[in-house]
């Protein structure tokens, strides 16, 4: 599981201090390692392994941000799925702001089937978790273990 928290990242400050073409080769490389540890689990287990992807978008703003971030992330989005087709696994935006949680709802049937199977709206996974290290092997082992369970609840839906 790849987890972001895109309402905490400060993307005008950051695009500050680095260029579009660093932000995306960072985002491939944080890609690149995703993929170096599906490819191992997929061996050990001899079994295709994906990257489930959680973005946790509380506190994201609807409007404004920076728009070189956003170029940033465009490009290495488009450049992954060239490189790492066969890694990706499903994205839950997790903790949506109201309004666009309301949009979701409305536009998600419109997506085509395949779109819909990859892509999951969910309220609460992370929302109440501060740090990412909580979840992690080595964090906090009663917060880890509800956060996966409730992974599976998603995936199960």
């Amino acid at each position: 599981c790849y987890c972001i928290r895109a309402g905490k990242i400060d993307d005008t400050a950051l695009m500050s201090e680095v260029s579009v073409d660093e932000m995306a080769e960072f985002f491939l490389y944080a890609k690149e390692i995703n993929a170096l540890v599906a490819n191992s689990r997929s061996k050990q287990l001899d079994k295709l392994v994906t990257v489930l992807t959680a973005n946790d978008l509380a506190g994201v703003q609807l409007v404004g941000g920076d728009a070189t971030f956003r170029k940033a992330l465009g490009a290495a989005s488009s450049k992954a799925n060239e490189l790492y087709p066969n890694t990706a696994g499903p994205t839950f935006l997790l903790n949506l702001p109201r309004l666009f949680a309301a949009l979701t709802k409305l536009f998600t049937p419109l997506f085509p089937k395949e779109v819909r199977k990859r892509l999951k709206f969910e309220r609460g996974p992370l929302g109440k978790i501060e740090e990412l290290t909580d979840i992690s092997p080595n964090g906090n082992p009663a917060e880890r273990e509800k956060f996966l369970k409730e992974v599976d609840a998603m995936l199960a839906n």
